[in-house]
C-alpha cells in the first residue's frame, strides 16, 4: 500500500505548471475602459419555450455540447487491470489509489476539449479542474472570514472546498491574482454588478437573446464576464422599506446570484456558464444533481439570457467584465483531506478503508478522485468511494463534505446531501475514524464468525482468554455498556488498538464515549450492530480478528 506523506507536499504529485505566456493582456481583458456602461435598447424576450414555469432552465443540450468534466471522464473507456477477481480488495485500492494520482491528461485528450485551445480555454479547464465538484455552502463556515479565503487562494494557491455562486466565481478570478476586495468577494447584489464591472467594464439592459447582441458588445464579453441577477429593490420586509441609502434585509442590494462565462462558442453566439445548481438545473439529468447535490459545474452551451431566477423573483441586471489580473496560477493546492472505501454492493460490508490523504500534501484536486473512479475494477460487486472531508483549517476541523463513488455501471458520480450546512453521510464508524481497514492486512478481511456460542475459557486470543468476565460474555452472560471500568474494559480497549483502532481516552479501564466510539467503529466493520456495548457477538468477532492477527 501507499505511504501518505506527513509534512511535506511530494513534489512528484505537483499539478503541470501550465503555460507561463498566459499573462493580463490575454484574460479577460485590458480594463482601461470606463468601469459602467448603459446599453441603451429594448431587452428581447426569449421564446416562451425556454422559460420554465417557475424560473429559466437551460436549453436542451446541443449534438455539439462543450466540454464538461464529469460528462467527459465518464465518456472514457474503463481502464484495464489484472486484478484475478473482487476479493482482492487490497490490490483493488492500490489501482484506485494510483490513479487518483495520474491527473486529468487523458480526460483534456477526450475529442470533447479538441476545438479549444488558447490561453482562455487553459483558464476553462484551471477552474474546471480545481473546483468541479464543490459543494454549495459558506467557505467561512470552513475556514473563517471571506477576506481570508481569497487572500489564501491568491497568496498561497490553496482554495476552499466549499463554494457559493459569488464565492465560486471570486476564487476562479484569484487564480488570476485578484486579491477578492475589501470583503474577499465578488458580492451578488445590486451592489456587487458595479464592483465587478469596476475592475473593468459592465453592462445594463442588454438583450436577453445574445443574437441580438452588438458585434461589439459581444466581442468585449469575454470569458471571465459575469452575469448578475438581484432580488427586488425597493422593497418591504418587516414593515421596513428601501428608500435612499436605507435598506431592507433581502433586498437587491445584497441577495442574488452571480455566475461566470467560461467559455465562449467557437462560432456561434453560445457561452458556456460556471455555476451552482441552486438556481436553474440542466434538463438533461447531471451525474451530480440526479444525486441531489448542490455543487460547482459547467453548464451546456447556453444562447440566451434568463429574465428572471429563484422562482421569479430574483431579476437579471446586466454583465461586469473584469479587467486585467495578471498571469494564471500554476499551483494550486486543495484543502481537505480524503480516503477511500470499498463496500460490497450486495449487503454493503466494510472491505478496505484506506489512511486519511492530505489533499493540500499531495496536490489532488476532487477532479482528480472523480476520474479515478471510472471504470473501477469489478464495480458490479464492490463500491469504491472517496470520502472528502474539510480538515486543518479552523476549529471545525473533519467536517463531512462530498462523496465521490463508482456506481455498479461503472460511471463515476458525486453526492452532496446537505443537512445543515454539512453532508448527512451514513455509516459514522466506518468512514471517521482514523484507523485503516484491513489494518496492515494484505489479503481479504475475515467474515465475521457465526460459530456457536463458545463454552467458558474457549477464547483463544492472549488478550482476552485470561479475563473471566470477558468469558462470561462470550458464553452469553451479561454484557458492558458506557460507566463500566476494570480490567475487562481494559483488555477490550488493547484489543481495540492492537487492530489499528484509534481509542481516543488510551488504555484506562473506563469505558466512557470514547471508548463506544471505538467499539462502535468495530462493530460496523464487522457487520455487527454498531451499538457500541460489549455483547457475546463483539467479544466472539473481537476473538476471532485478534487470533487470526496473532493478538
Amino acid at each position: 500500500m501507499m505511504n501518505v506523506p506527513k509534512d511535506e507536499p511530494d513534489a512528484q504529485h505537483s499539478i503541470e505548471p501550465l503555460d507561463p505566456e498566459i499573462t493580463a493582456d490575454t484574460l479577460p481583458g485590458e480594463g482601461s475602459l470606463p468601469p459602467w456602461e448603459d446599453v441603451q435598447m429594448d431587452p428581447a424576450e426569449p421564446p416562451e419555450e425556454w422559460l420554465a414555469p417557475r424560473y429559466a432552465a437551460f436549453a436542451p443540450a446541443p449534438a455539439d455540447s462543450p466540454p464538461q468534466l464529469v460528462r467527459t471522464v465518464n465518456l472514457l473507456p474503463s481502464p484495464e487491470h489484472d486484478i484475478p477477481g473482487p476479493d482482492h480488495v487490497d490490490r483493488i485500492a492500490e489501482h484506485l489509489l494510483a490513479r487518483a494520482r495520474q491527473g486529468l491528461d487523458d480526460v483534456f485528450a477526450h475529442p470533447d476539449y479538441a476545438r479549444l485551445d488558447g490561453p482562455a480555454e487553459a483558464f476553462a479547464r484551471a477552474v474546471a479542474e480545481h473546483q468541479t465538484g464543490i459543494p454549495y455552502t459558506q467557505p467561512a463556515y470552513f475556514y473563517g472570514p471571506q477576506a481570508r479565503v481569497a487572500k489564501d487562494i491568491v497568496e498561497a494557491g490553496r482554495y476552499p472546498l466549499v463554494g457559493q455562486c459569488q464565492q465560486a466565481v471570486t476564487t476562479a478570478l484569484c487564480f488570476y491574482g485578484w486579491n477578492g476586495g475589501p470583503y474577499g468577494d465578488i458580492g451578488s447584489g445590486l451592489d456587487a454588478q458595479p464592483h465587478c464591472a469596476s475592475l473593468g467594464q459592465g453592462w445594463k439592459q442588454v438583450p436577453l437573446v445574445l443574437e441580438q447582441l452588438p458585434d461589439e458588445l459581444w466581442e468585449q464579453i469575454t470569458v471571465g464576464s459575469c452575469l448578475f441577477w438581484s432580488a427586488p429593490c425597493p422593497t418591504t420586509r418587516n414593515g421596513v422599506t428601501c428608500s435612499g441609502a436605507k435598506h431592507a434585509i433581502g433586498c437587491g442590494r445584497g441577495s442574488g446570484h452571480v455566475a461566470m462565462v467560461l467559455r465562449k462558442h467557437p462560432t456561434q453566439r453560445k457561452w458556456q456558464l460556471w455555476d451552482t445548481t441552486t438556481s436553474f438545473n440542466d434538463p438533461e439529468p447531471h451525474a451530480a444533481v440526479a444525486r441531489g447535490s448542490r455543487m460547482l459545474w459547467e453548464s451546456h452551451w447556453w444562447s440566451w439570457i434568463p429574465r428572471a431566477l429563484s422562482g421569479g423573483a430574483w431579476l437579471f441586471r446586466g454583465i461586469a467584465r473584469p479587467g486585467s489580473l495578471g498571469s494564471l496560477r500554476s499551483q494550486l493546492a486543495p484543502r481537505g483531506r480524503a480516503r477511500l472505501l470499498l463496500r460490497r454492493r450486495s449487503d454493503r460490508k466494510l472491505l478496505f478503508r484506506s489512511p486519511w490523504i492530505s489533499m493540500a500534501q499531495e496536490r489532488l484536486p476532487i477532479s482528480w478522485l472523480f476520474r479515478a473512479l471510472r471504470g473501477a475494477p469489478f464495480h458490479e460487486t464492490i463500491e469504491p468511494s472517496f470520502c472528502v472531508n474539510s480538515a486543518g483549517d479552523g476549529p471545525r476541523d473533519n467536517r463531512p463534505l462530498l462523496d465521490c463513488s463508482c456506481d455498479a455501471n461503472g460511471n463515476a458520480t458525486m453526492s452532496w446531501r446537505p443537512s445543515q450546512g454539512l453532508h448527512d453521510r451514513p455509516g459514522r464508524a466506518e468512514w471517521s475514524t482514523d484507523a485503516p481497514y484491513p489494518a496492515g492486512g494484505t489479503s481479504p478481511p475475515k467474515p465475521p464468525s457465526h460459530s456457536p456460542t463458545p463454552p467458558a475459557g474457549a477464547l483463544s486470543s492472549a488478550l482476552l482468554a485470561d479475563h473471566p468476565e470477558l468469558q462470561r460474555i462470550a458464553a452469553g452472560d451479561g454484557s458492558l455498556g458506557e460507566g463500566a471500568h476494570g480490567p475487562a474494559v481494559e483488555a477490550i480497549q488493547r484489543g481495540l488498538l492492537a487492530l489499528g483502532i484509534s481509542v481516543r481516552a488510551g488504555v484506562d479501564g473506563d469505558f466512557g464515549q470514547r471508548t463506544k466510539q471505538a467499539i462502535q467503529a468495530f462493530q460496523a466493520s464487522h457487520a455487527l450492530d454498531p451499538d457500541g456495548i460489549v455483547t457475546r457477538a463483539l467479544v466472539q468477532a473481537l476473538d476471532g480478528a485478534l487470533a487470526a492477527a496473532g493478538r
